[in-house]
């Protein structure tokens, strides 16, 4: 993300479908979705911490998939 607003925002979006999926309980039919979401952003902010820190050549992981030509 670009700043610490955008990483304030996805946080919060976050904590907001955790206390969601509290709230829904796992029957519920969107339950799944809200897990894999939930999980999905954590693992995507560490892989681009996982790139920065072993000194890769772009700050985003995923620009391998970019239409560059």
């Amino acid at each position: 993300m670009a700043g610490p607003a955008a990483e304030n925002q996805v946080r919060a979006a976050v904590d907001r479908a955790t206390d969601e999926m509290i709230y829904i309980g796992p029957d519920h039919p969107y339950y799944p979705l809200l897990v894999e979401l939930v999980s999905a952003v954590g693992q995507a902010w560490q892989q681009g911490f996982e790139q920065g820190r072993r000194g890769g050549h772009e700050p985003n992981p995923y620009t391998w998939s970019r239409g560059d030509g």
